[in-house]
């Protein structure tokens, strides 16, 4: 466990350099250096992060082309590939941390002005996406994409999400972004449409179960799957209750700041608007579907993923410098709790110790 919180420590520690005093190319060459660390952390593992058995069992069932399996086409073909030519499941690790880094750290130079910290705040929510599955990559790919929303080109886009979808089906929620991503949002209005989202989940429950009646077969089961346990967490025990309040008290802390400082913000940096309507969605996505079944909660991971652009924002345009050094150590602590909370929770014998090839 020490191993990962001195990652977080030595993370912490740049990120304070960066905003506080570092050039910008300092910041740049930095942030190369500690995204490769990461990127070797997540194809050197073994038996380390979650699913780990199924994706292996998975890879060694790849011993033909065009194999029918439960996966998505991209992820089983790029799975067949290299088990056929290399049968070796560390180097499929690494052709996928290749695809999901490359996606992910271009994102992050675009579009955060403090790199490093967007970087802290990422392994203080999703381990830097270190433990990657399917869904982790496909969410790189469409972080990236926001990248075309901005240049308003809605073909290029619309490739990034078709790209997406060949890893995680799920993808194609992101499509509706390019709308939300041009809204202009106040903030009651978010308020009251997380209060709806929030009240509407159990008619969107009766919905999902006409809806696997209707169409039967596999869509059933998956939808019978999906809402069968309201209490599924991936083989957790925490009580539906107790993340519902701790996902709202995540919500509440970074609203309350982001919403004070919103249109001071907005004047200086127009797309900030367009990440805080992102994270807005999430949020609403989120509230829609958490008393359902935390299973669909993960279908608001890729909205939730512009917060490490917000948070680097918000203290880029905190111009006092004590006041941004009091925010800065209130996100730190506020991302420590969270990072001990996710360390710690229901899966930490799937991550302590952390394995890797080398024994």
């Amino acid at each position: 466990m020490t191993f990962y919180f001195l990652i977080f420590g030595v993370l912490a520690l740049f990120s304070f350099l960066e905003i506080f005093g570092l050039k910008k190319i300092d910041n740049i060459v930095l942030f190369s250096l500690l995204s490769f660390f990461l990127f070797s952390l997540s194809f050197l593992r073994w038996e380390t992060g979650t699913d780990w058995d199924a994706y292996l069992d998975f890879f060694n069932g790849s011993t033909e082309w065009f194999t029918i399996g439960e996966f998505e086409w991209g992820y089983s073909r790029i799975n067949e590939f290299v088990k056929i030519f290399f049968n070796n499941y560390t180097f499929l690790l690494f052709v996928l941390a290749v695809i999901l880094f490359s996606f992910q750290s271009k994102a992050i130079l675009n579009f955060s002005p403090y790199p490093i910290t967007s970087l802290l705040i990422l392994w203080s929510t999703t381990y830097a996406n270190v433990f990657f599955v399917r869904q982790t990559v496909a969410t790189a790919i469409l972080f990236f994409s926001i990248k075309y929303i901005q240049e308003k080109k809605f073909w290029f886009f619309l490739s990034m999400i078709g790209l997406a979808m060949l890893f995680h089906r799920t993808s194609i929620v992101f499509i509706f972004a390019w709308w939300i991503y041009k809204l202009k949002l106040r903030p009651l209005t978010l308020v009251l449409y997380v209060v709806a989202s929030f009240c509407l989940s159990v008619v969107l429950g009766k919905i999902f179960e006409s809806l696997g009646e209707v169409a039967g077969g596999i869509v059933q089961q998956k939808i019978d799957y999906y809402l069968s346990d309201s209490e599924n967490t991936f083989g957790g025990k925490t009580p539906v209750a107790e993340i519902i309040m701790k996902g709202f008290a995540n919500k509440i802390f970074i609203f309350a700041i982001v919403t004070s400082m919103l249109k001071k913000i907005t004047k200086n940096e127009p797309e900030f608007q367009g990440y805080f309507n992102l994270y807005w969605a999430g949020v609403v996505l989120y509230f829609s579907t958490v008393s359902l079944s935390i299973v669909l909660v993960r279908l608001s991971l890729v909205y939730d993923m512009v917060l490490i652009i917000i948070i680097p924002l918000v203290l880029k345009y905190t111009e006092n410098t004590y006041g941004r050094f009091l925010l800065y150590i209130m996100f730190v602590f506020y991302l420590l709790a969270r990072f001990y909370t996710v360390l710690t929770g229901n899966y930490i014998e799937l991550f302590v110790p952390f394995k890797t090839i080398f024994g």
